[in-house]
């Protein structure tokens, strides 16, 4: 095994992706898992998100998920997709802070992003900004990111 591909494998064998990698697959899911903690206790919800520049943004209605940002509280948000048959898969997370956006002109902006809650809608008007300070994330192969050794 090169070192190059040493050094874009984590302990267990998985393959390292780079944040640009993880930022495209940000882009192509529409949905994710938002964490944060509430009243002492994890919660982990769906959100519809939509990546803008180097954070993304969701929408949301009055509760623990827009009390959570209105306080600039840590969050992460995690999407990922596998495929049992092939055992393959990939994980992105994304740690950051939470905040209500209230700028009249990046809210318009925003509202053109392609967020539409599928849980009404008419009641998610808010809108919340994670700005990411971590992005990481993990792609499993075939072999399970181990090196096959010599053939």
């Amino acid at each position: 095994m090169t070192e190059e591909l040493h050094a874009s494998l984590d302990w267990s064998g998985l393959v390292i992706l780079d944040e640009h990698e993880c930022y495209e697959l940000l882009r192509e899911q529409p949905v994710g898992r938002l964490g944060f903690v509430d009243k002492a206790e994890p919660v982990i919800l769906p959100v519809n998100y939509a990546v803008d520049g180097r954070s993304l943004v969701f929408r949301t209605g009055q509760g623990s998920k827009l009390s959570s940002a209105l306080m600039a509280q840590p969050v992460c948000l995690e999407i990922d997709s596998w495929d049992d048959v092939g055992h393959t898969g990939w994980s992105v997370l994304v740690k950051g802070v939470a905040d209500a956006v209230d700028d009249e002109t990046v809210i318009a902006r925003l509202d053109q992003l392609p967020v539409r809650p599928w849980s009404r809608p008419d009641l998610r008007r808010e809108w919340v900004r994670i700005m990411a300070e971590e992005v990481t994330g993990r792609r499993i192969t075939p072999d399970g990111g181990s090196d096959p050794g010599p053939e």
